[in-house]
C-alpha cells in the first residue's frame, strides 16, 4: 500500500515510511521540516499519540515514552539547547558505523557520535570504546569482569545471544575507559553537518522487539539499582535528563568507584561551561568522557 509524504508529496511504501501520528514522511529531511512548522511541543504530542497508538498493535518501547516525557519537563533553555547540538551531535554516526562488527541500538550509536560533537576529541578514542562495548555484547568473560549489578549481569550472560550494543553498554565501556579526569579547554573544529538527521521517537519505533526488549531490561537496572538517585546527589548543576540518565550507567560497572564519578560529572560540568550552556546536555557529558579516555 502505497501514501504520499505529508511534506514533499512524493509517493512511498507505508512499510518504508517513517510514521508520526498517522502520518507518513519519506525521509527525516521531511520529518524535520514538518517538526518545523508545528514547533516543538506540538511535535512532542504527536510523538506520544503514536506510540500510544502503536500499543494496542504490539511491543512498544515504554522507555521511550518516559524520555519524551523527560523532554517536556525540562527547563525550556536547556530544553532548547540540546535540540539546536541534534544535528552536529548525530552526524559522526555515518562514520562510526563504518567499524561496527555488530547491531548497534540507534541511541548507543548516536550517543557515541556526540563525542565527537565539538571536534575536541580524536576517532581513535571513540573507536576504543565502540570496541569495548562490543565486547561486552560478544564477550562473557568481558561481561563478569566489567559488570557490577547481579541482575544485569544474568541478563547480559544468557544463553541466547545478545542482538547488539544497547545504551547500557556504551555507558559502562566508558565507564571502565574514562580514567584521565583532569579537565582542560581544548580546541576543536566541530564536524560539518551533513546527510539525513535521525529522529529518536522513530528509532525505537522501528527498532527490533527484541532488540528493543533487551534495551529496555538492561536500562532499568539504573533504577533499581538507585543509580540515577546517587548521581543526582553529586552533582551542582542543571542537568538534562537523558544525560543524567546515561551518567548513571557508569554506576553499572563494578570498576568505576565514586570518587571517578565525582570527577567526571565535574569535568561535564566544566564542558557546559566552556560553551556557555545553561546546563549539562547529553553532547557535553559525551564529549567530556570522550577527552577522558585513557
Amino acid at each position: 500500500m502505497e501514501t504520499s509524504c505529508v511534506i514533499c508529496k512524493k509517493q512511498i511504501v507505508i512499510k518504508d515510511a517513517m510514521e508520526l501520528n498517522e502520518k507518513y514522511f519519506c525521509s527525516s529531511t521531511c520529518l524535520g521540516k514538518y517538526r518545523e512548522n508545528i514547533g516543538e511541543r506540538e511535535f512532542d504530542k504527536e510523538s506520544l499519540a503514536t506510540f500510544e497508538k502503536k500499543k494496542s498493535s504490539g511491543w512498544i518501547p515504554e522507555r521511550a515514552l518516559k524520555y519524551i516525557h523527560m523532554c517536556q519537563t525540562c527547563n525550556k533553555k536547556l530544553r532548547e539547547t540540546c535540540k539546536s547540538l541534534e544535528a552536529v551531535s548525530g552526524v559522526s554516526r555515518f562514520v562510526i558505523a563504518k567499524t561496527e562488527k555488530i547491531p548497534w541500538c540507534c541511541h548507543a550509536r548516536f550517543n557515541l557520535s556526540s563525542t565527537l560533537a565539538d571536534g575536541t576529541v580524536p576517532l581513535e578514542k571513540v573507536l576504543k570504546v565502540q570496541a569495548f562495548a562490543e565486547e561486552l555484547a560478544s564477550n562473557k568473560s568481558k561481561v563478569e569482569a566489567t559488570v557490577k549489578p547481579p541482575t544485569l549481569k544474568k541478563k547480559m550472560l544468557k544463553e541466547v545471544n545478545l542482538s547488539g550494543v544497547t545504551t547500557v553498554m556504551l555507558d559502562v565501556a566508558f565507564a571502565e575507559l574514562a580514567k584521565n579526569t583532569e579537565y582542560k579547554k581544548v580546541d576543536g573544529i566541530p564536524p560539518k553537518v551533513e546527510g539525513e538527521a535521525m529522529f529518536h521517537y522513530a528509532a525505537c519505533l522501528e527498532c527490533d522487539p527484541v532488540f528493543g526488549a533487551e534495551c529496555e531490561e538492561q536500562a532499568v537496572e539504573k533504577e533499581t539499582n538507585d543509580c540515577v538517585d546517587k548521581v543526582s546527589k553529586m552533582t551542582k548543576s542543571l542537568w538534562c535528563q537523558h544525560a543524567l540518565h546515561a551518567l548513571s550507567a557508569l554506576m553499572l560497572n563494578k570498576n568505576i568507584d565514586d570518587t571517578r564519578i565525582i570527577k567526571l560529572i565535574s569535568m561535564a560540568e566544566n564542558v557546559a561551561n566552556e560553551k556557555k550552556h545553561v546546563g549539562v546536555t547529553t553532547s557535553d557529558l559525551f564529549i567530556s568522557m570522550g577527552r577522558s579516555i585513557a
